[in-house]
């Protein structure tokens, strides 16, 4: 039997990286006005961000439904009967709580484990792709949680915002609200500890951020996995990547854009950097 895994759409996993690693995703919703789109299915990033930026109000996200997860479980436990399911914060999201939900409304027999990353978009995604890995190379159901477990402590993202606004306006803040006054007309920087948004700086320039995220990942020892992921601003990910290229193969950085979730509360313009060490 394979272990399965789980992962939702907040991950910000590449759909080709996905595929090649069987993981399924769970996808949340956004929705302008009565219209609801479920993300990376109906509604992709390039088209979110067009929307909102002609939408004069911000745009509602929502995690995924109980039977959302069920219908994923129940259709991998007829194949298989373990699964582990990794999800963003639980601090920032409902998603973690309606996957238990789920795992307890399951009939079928099957070991399902919901594990909260404590981070967001490829601060989970590199703990599932890590997993994924770990789990096609044979490991058992103990060592994969283990090794989850071990990812979730060794995970650290710092992300470059325009603003402070959307975040604000989706109420995701945590700790950062402390700054809000003196941040909303500066370029903010912030980082995920313990699944909860915390303040780690600013930047009054787009190349002062660059060089304040290459100072962040240059401060760290034994690199496993990085990544980039940005909303809107492909150009600068291109001289992030040569920049972070001495420190980590660049063709085995993962570039990704930030889907309609973390997208609707980091708004156009950010660009971060995930990284997972020994």
């Amino acid at each position: 039997m394979t272990i399965r895994i789980v992962t939702d759409s907040a991950s910000d996993i590449p759909s080709e990286v996905a595929r090649k690693l069987g993981i399924s995703i769970v996808p949340l919703t956004v929705s302008f006005g009565k219209k609801v789109y479920r993300e990376g299915l109906d509604l992709n990033a390039e088209e979110f961000y067009s929307k909102l930026a002609q939408s004069e109000e911000l745009p509602k996200t929502a995690q995924p439904s109980v039977g959302s997860f069920i219908d994923v479980y129940e259709t991998l436990a007829q194949q298989d009967n373990e699964i582990i399911s990794i999800h963003l914060s639980n601090k920032l999201s409902g998603t973690y709580n309606a996957a238990l939900l789920a795992k307890e409304a399951m009939t079928k027999d099957c070991r399902i484990e919901v594990v909260d990353s404590k981070s967001v978009s490829m601060g989970t995604g590199l703990t599932v792709i890590a997993a994924a890995k770990a789990v096609r190379d044979g490991v058992t159901f103990k060592e994969a949680m283990d090794i989850i477990h071990r990812n979730v402590s060794r995970m650290h993202l710092l992300a470059f915002l325009q603003t402070l606004e959307y975040l604000e306006k989706g109420g995701r803040l945590g700790k950062g609200k402390v700054l809000l006054g003196t941040l909303l007309h500066v370029k903010p920087l912030i980082t995920v500890q313990d699944g909860e948004v915390q303040p780690f700086g600013r930047a009054r320039t787009t190349r002062g951020a660059l060089q304040r995220l290459y100072d962040f990942v240059n401060a760290l020892l034994h690199i496993r996995g990085l990544s980039i992921m940005y909303t809107t601003v492909s150009k600068e990910v291109e001289i992030l990547a040569k920049l972070l290229a001495p420190l980590f193969p660049q063709d085995r950085i993962i570039v990704t854009q930030v889907g309609s979730t973390l997208g609707t509360h980091t708004g156009p313009g950010t660009l971060a950097v995930a990284a997972l060490v020994e």
